[in-house]
């Protein structure tokens, strides 16, 4: 994949925190013209290099919960599998490992779906040999507080404030009100293009730009809905991505997952039981053999396991065919 020059990797790095910043804000950022930055930004758009949507947090809005999905399958059965998790409206993720012949993803369930999914539906797919299924039960991070290391701090906050405080939305076994009918419609017109301006929100829905603007700041800051720039870190010039297992020891046991959280290379984090698992990308192998090394080191760490990825299928709740992501049936 050829990788963006040094100000489109800035631009794309900014959208990734602020998928719907302004061109003029994203340009005093970066010391930029503002008709520079807002052509290469449409076009880095247009090319699907970069998109943004909309992702309804199903923790905040019903009672399903976080679940990490770890399926093994037969080598030659497992990308059918990957599709068939892609394809799956509560997954978020799906990736396949070549550490193994196994698929990950992030599923979002109520408790009384999970027998359903997993043994009448997933039980029933070509090539399934084993699977598990543990609860997320806090996350340190998720891929809309991602601060790859392209911009400094002082940047990224300039453009929005860290998401921390929005991770609370993400929760286990606290059912959660559901979106009423406009804010259904305009969450589903984000997912289509995540930087449609109010003017044409309030047009597709019939109401004013105050009640857009209203509820879209709303659901934004109770973290109801992430609006997220979707990218693959490769053309950011970080194309290994990893899957990172921490088992925690009794004491402390919070400060992997915050330490993790806190690197530049952490697209996500989260903590189920004793176990703290990241989602990280990086320039190559030799940055991930240093990671490792690093957590090896903690005193709150015993032992660290790790898979590279071999084939992303799904991502921020976008599809993906063949690596290629697909693009939206229709854009505001």
């Amino acid at each position: 994949m050829e990788q963006l020059d040094a100000l489109d990797r800035q631009i794309v790095a900014a959208l990734v925190r602020n998928g719907r910043a302004p061109w003029r804000l994203i340009a005093d950022v970066l010391g930029q013209q503002e008709r520079t930055v807002a052509r290469r930004g449409n076009k880095l758009l247009e090319s699907g290099v970069v998109r943004t949507n909309s992702f309804i947090n199903p923790s905040s809005v019903s009672s399903r919960s976080a679940f990490l999905l770890r399926v093994t399958a037969a080598p030659r059965n497992l990308r059918g599998v990957c599709t068939w998790l892609a394809e799956q409206e509560e997954s978020s993720w799906v990736t396949a490992l070549s550490g193994t012949n196994e698929a990950v993803a992030e599923l979002f369930l109520s408790p009384d779906e999970l027998g359903g999914l997993l043994y009448r539906r997933l039980s029933g797919v070509d090539g399934v040999q084993s699977f598990s299924m543990t609860p997320l039960l806090e996350y340190f991070r998720t891929p809309s507080g991602w601060t790859p290391d392209v911009l400094d701090k002082k940047q990224y906050a300039a453009l929005h404030r860290d998401e921390d405080g929005r991770l609370a939305g993400i929760r286990t076994g606290q059912p959660g009100e559901a979106l009423d009918e406009t804010n259904q419609a305009l969450a589903e017109l984000l997912h289509l293009n995540g930087r449609a301006t109010v003017d044409e929100l309030a047009t597709e829905l019939s109401v004013s730009k105050a009640t857009v603007s209203r509820r879209l700041e709303a659901m934004t800051n109770s973290g109801a809905l992430f609006i997220r720039a979707v990218v693959d870190p490769a053309v950011l010039g970080f194309p290994v991505e990893s899957l990172i297992t921490l088992t925690r020891s009794g004491k402390a046991a919070e400060s992997p997952g915050k330490h993790l959280a806190g690197l530049p290379v952490t697209r996500w984090a989260a903590a189920s039981g004793e176990d703290v698992l990241a989602q990280v990308a990086l320039p190559g192998l030799d940055e991930l053999r240093l990671l490792l090394d690093d957590l090896r080191q903690m005193e709150t760490v015993t032992s660290v396991r790790s898979s590279v990825y071999a084939e992303i299928f799904k991502r921020s709740t976008v599809m993906y065919r063949d690596g290629i992501p697909e693009r939206p049936a229709r854009e505001v």
